[in-house]
């Protein structure tokens, strides 16, 4: 299941486990499992164009219904061209997945991170693979309501 609300636990729970400094904006959904919180992708510094992603999660939390929802929001009801991530370069495993899901490396920010650098990573909506599609590959617009 997927859940918006209560914020302040899904922001608090997403925080402590990356290390994130919550701001003011900070927008969280989270997947619960078994009436247990299993993970949460937040969004914040949000312009228009664009919006950073944060994502934690324990085994299992990352279901089909769950990627569609944080693609969803983003693209979706916030209407930006691209998300962004941040990944410090020690953690190899976030860098992976954040690959996995259809993130790629723009470039390596050196020194802007304890771990050594930061890794700068992106999805624009054309890549994004859990939008819905129509049979020729478009994506789906929504209809307009009259």
């Amino acid at each position: 299941m997927i859940v918006s609300e209560p914020q302040h636990e899904l922001k608090v729970w997403l925080c402590d486990r990356i290390g994130l400094v919550a701001t003011p904006h900070l927008c969280c959904i989270g997947s619960v499992i078994g009436g247990v919180l299993k993970g949460v992708v937040g969004f914040d510094n949000y312009n228009g164009s664009s919006v950073m992603m944060h994502s934690a999660g324990d085994a299992g939390w990352l279901t089909r219904e769950m990627l569609h929802a944080a693609f969803h929001y983003p693209f979706e009801a916030c209407k930006v061209n691209m998300i962004i991530g941040l990944v410090p370069s020690g953690n190899a495993q976030a860098i992976r997945f954040n690959t996995h899901i259809g993130f790629k490396t723009e470039l390596t920010l050196d020194g802007a991170h304890p771990d050594g650098a930061l890794v700068l990573m992106t999805m624009r909506r054309g890549e994004c693979r859990y939008l819905p599609r129509n049979r020729n590959g478009q994506e789906e617009q929504a209809a307009a309501s009259t």
